[in-house]
C-alpha cells in the first residue's frame, strides 16, 4: 500500500457518506503546540500530520502517506496549504472512539467540533480540500500510479 493517506481519505469520505457522527477515524486533534502534539501521539492512537514546514511535510508524506516528494514540491505544498488557513499540524485518531464507537457525537455545541482547537470532526473543516488543492497545484499525485 503505497499511499496510505490517500486510501485513508477515500475510506473516510466513503464512510462519512453513510454516517453523521464522529467515528474514530474522522476525529482529529488540533493543538497550538507541535511539540505537545508530537508527545501526545506516542500512544499510538493518534497519527501525526505536520504541514507547518517543508521538512515536516516531506516527513509526513514519507511516513504517513508513503510517498516521496521533492524539496521543491514540499516548499510549494507548505505555501499552498497554508493559504487555506487550515491547521498546519494535527493528529488523526486511530481507534480513539468511546464505548459506542464515537468520540464526540453527543456534544450539543457542534461549533466546537470544527473550530480548529481540541477534538474536531475531520469532515467539518477544510483539511481535505486544502490538502487536495495544494497537492494538485504542486504536482503531487493524489492517486496510486
Amino acid at each position: 500500500m503505497r499511499h496510505r493517506f490517500t486510501t485513508l481519505i477515500a475510506v473516510s469520505v466513503a464512510a462519512l457518506t453513510l454516517a453523521s457522527s464522529a467515528f474514530a477515524f474522522d476525529c482529529i486533534r488540533v493543538s497550538s503546540s507541535l511539540q505537545g502534539l508530537q508527545a501526545s501521539t506516542k500512544s499510538g492512537k493518534w497519527l501525526l500530520l505536520n504541514f507547518s514546514t517543508a521538512t515536516g511535510a516531506r516527513q509526513t508524506f514519507a511516513s504517513v502517506i508513503e510517498q516521496e516528494i521533492t524539496p521543491a514540491q514540499a516548499d510549494c505544498f507548505v505555501t499552498e496549504y497554508a493559504k487555506a488557513q487550515q491547521p498546519l499540524y494535527f493528529a488523526i485518531g486511530i481507534g480513539v472512539a468511546g464505548p459506542n464507537g464515537v468520540l464526540a457525537h453527543l456534544n450539543p455545541n457542534t461549533k466546537v467540533l470544527s473550530d480548529g482547537k481540541g477534538i474536531d470532526h475531520l469532515e467539518a473543516g477544510g483539511i481535505f480540500p486544502a490538502f487536495a488543492a495544494a497537492s494538485i497545484t504542486c504536482g503531487i499525485p493524489l492517486e496510486e500510479e
